[in-house]
């Protein structure tokens, strides 16, 4: 018997299989790690096919060394998916089969560690009849066969509990359940709903755990110790041998593209997995992708609705846009307009919690000479740096750190000044105009540490603070039954988006923001100050009508052809020296766009990155756009290859985003 490996060596060159004999009284699996002899010394591998006959010399061949025991397991069906990922995202091999693989090492057992556990119902709730229906309505639609179905509620509607349902059903079958959710933040809550409701029987995922709490979630599920896996994308690929359903709540979100190789879409990668398991799909989302919803629409993906709040009473809030001009106008240059600090005082005054978002942390984004004009940048990156309360300026991209200085570098005058607010000057501006009220503040920087994440909605949850503001943290699925008002502080921000997506992604945000007020029996009120008050979008929001805004958004890209009216792929050229990368794409770029004429597809660029240079790199990107899924896969090929004949020390690094 033979078998077919690829060896785990990060190499693009012997990013290929190879073969080795199996030795008598080896029992081998595919997905196994083994060790093989390879080149000069032995390199660890993962079995990808077992045969009998294999078309190369025997004498050649040489014997797999041995199984290595203390190594998990590639399951055969994470394999398919690591060679299915390869090649819908122009990844290697090696690097897919490095993203599935549950973990590298397996690790003793450790104690359970005392947690802060929210205050959440020990029994089912009561499911509504609007619930109940839709409830009925989705296991009709598995039975039948369905692959795939979308569970489109407003926020608040009580689409976790239909979750809870339906995973007590697939667990009663002996069956187990991947539970993804989009961010760490969002954790917390939902997780002490599913454990106080299936104790013993949960285990969970994400990336502030140490490798070794990793390997123990992963090991719970290979083992079947437990029958829920609960964390972002990366539970995706937990190693469950009987896998009964697959959730994807808040599928909208965009941290369910991974930004690194291989930069795959969660919702692709999901169903394939959905796929190879024989499972079902569940996407759930108050204002789901319009790449999803379109499936709808077309009849290729069952839609079940939830059209009301779940709690008796509770309605989705009232909502006003404030301009900002006109407080400008009157004298008010304050960041909190006088309608918005006169109903956070009301709150307060009333017991009431506040939630206020903004989407940009630290204390002013960006420090400038008033002198020259010169804002203080990144070395390494194209970004200015950001200024933070401890005086120090960060980048956020590349983390590059430094002294705020006393003099501009460029001119050397005195005269450096910030500008702009981040969370952390917000903070500082609540605590001056609300002295008694507590506040907390969640963003990446007050939550490096581990745990503290549930220490701050823990203590929000207690009502040990008034105010809890911070960026998109705070936002998503998080219940807050005290919370009557939320204050979008500039939504600016997120309007002025140069990519074809800005606009959904702005409606999501300030859709997912607002639905975070009156959750419970009080009413809930949104503030959005704004110096674009007219903004279409903005007007879109305030109906809190998805479908009107699906409408707008789909005739938008209709017009210009844009996904889902096509498959785009970008493709993004990086390297060290930004001469030699214009000179190779010089030299390229003629042929293949005649070729991706020729083949019915259109080419824009190379254009300069959004962020032109990141960690010193220089990034181009050029975009095809095709109307046929698998003729874009063959014209990414086609640009590799010709690429490689140009560069052909292979120094330009290539990362691709399938739009």
């Amino acid at each position: 018997m033979y078998a077919e490996v690829i060896v785990d060596i990060s190499h693009e060159a012997i990013d290929k299989s190879f073969s080795y004999r199996i030795p008598e009284d080896t029992v081998l699996h595919v997905g196994d790690p083994v060790l093989v002899p390879f080149g000069r010394g032995k390199k660890k591998a993962y079995v990808l096919s077992i045969h009998e006959r294999v078309c190369f010399p025997e004498e050649k061949i040489k014997d797999i060394d041995s199984v290595l025991d203390k190594e998990f397991s590639v399951e055969e069906e994470l394999l398919a998916l690591a060679v299915w990922m390869s090649r819908e995202y122009g990844t290697g091999l090696n690097q897919c089969l490095k993203t599935v693989i549950p973990v590298k090492k397996k690790v003793k057992k450790r104690g359970k560690a005392t947690e802060l556990l929210w205050k959440a119902e020990e029994a089912p709730l009561s499911l509504t009849e609007e619930q109940a229906n839709v409830l009925e309505g989705i296991k009709l639609a598995f039975s039948k066969g369905e692959k795939a179905a979308l569970l489109f509620g407003v926020t608040g509607s009580g689409k976790t509990e239909v979750y809870l349902k339906l995973m007590e059903e697939i667990i009663r079958k002996g069956k187990e359940v991947i539970f993804l959710i989009p961010e760490i933040s969002l954790s917390f809550q939902t997780r002490s709903r599913i454990e106080k409701r299936f104790p013993g029987l949960v285990s969970v995922l994400h990336s502030k755990m140490s490798q070794g709490e990793r390997a123990e979630s992963m090991e719970k599920c290979r083992s079947g110790e437990v029958k829920i896996l609960m964390g972002p994308r990366s539970a995706l690929f937990a190693p469950f041998s009987n896998l009964g359903l697959i959730i994807m709540d808040e599928e909208q979100d965009r941290s369910y593209k991974s930004e690194l190789a291989p930069r795959y879409e969660t919702r692709d990668v999901i169903r394939k997995r959905g796929e190879l398991s024989s499972c079902p799909v569940l996407f759930g989302s108050a204002t789901p992708s319009v790449q999803l919803f379109s499936k709808v629409e077309n009849g290729k993906l069952p839609c079940f609705c939830l059209y009301n709040r779940a709690v008796e009473g509770s309605t989705l809030p009232k909502m006003q846009v404030v301009d900002m001009r006109k407080e400008l106008e009157e004298g008010n240059r304050s960041i909190f307009s006088r309608v918005l600090e006169g109903k956070i005082q009301e709150r307060l005054n009333r017991g009431e919690q506040v939630m206020l978002f903004m989407n940009r942390r630290g204390y002013a984004p960006f420090v400038s000479c008033r002198k020259c004009g010169e804002a203080l940048r990144c070395p390494h990156c194209d970004v200015s740096l950001n200024l933070h309360k401890n005086g120090i300026l960060q980048c956020h991209y590349c983390g590059y750190q430094t002294n705020l200085p006393k003099i501009c570098p460029n001119c050397k005058s005195k005269y450096l000044a910030a500008f702009g607010t981040g969370t952390e000057k917000l903070e500082s501006i609540c605590h001056s105009v609300f002295p008694k009220a507590g506040i907390l503040r969640m963003d990446r920087d007050s939550t490096g540490k581990k745990g503290k994440y549930e220490e701050i909605l823990q203590a929000f949850s207690e009502e040990k603070a008034d105010i809890l503001l911070g960026t998109q943290m705070i936002v998503k699925g998080h219940d807050f039954p005290k919370v009557t008002l939320v204050g979008i502080i500039a939504v600016d921000q997120i309007l002025l988006d140069s990519d074809f997506q800005a606009g959904e992604w702005a409606y999501q945000l300030i859709t997912q923001v607002s639905g975070r007020a009156g959750r419970g029996e009080r009413a809930g009120e949104v503030l959005i100050q704004s110096y674009q008050p007219d903004h279409p979008l903005l007007e879109l929001a305030l109906k809190q009508d998805y479908l009107s805004f699906y409408k707008e958004e789909k005739n938008y890209r209709k017009r210009l052809s844009y996904p889902p009216f096509s498959v785009m792929l970008a493709m993004q050229c990086i390297y060290t020296e930004e001469a030699y990368l214009d000179y190779i794409l010089g030299k390229l770029m003629p042929r293949v766009q005649e070729r991706i004429r020729d083949g019915g597809g259109e080419t824009y660029g190379p254009f300069p990155a959004t962020v032109y240079k990141i960690k010193d790199k220089f990034r181009k990107i050029i975009y095809i756009k095709h109307s046929n899924h698998d003729i874009i896969l063959q014209l990414r090929d086609y640009f590799i290859q010709e690429l490689k004949q140009e560069d052909k020390r292979n120094l330009i690094l290539l990362q691709f985003d399938l739009l």
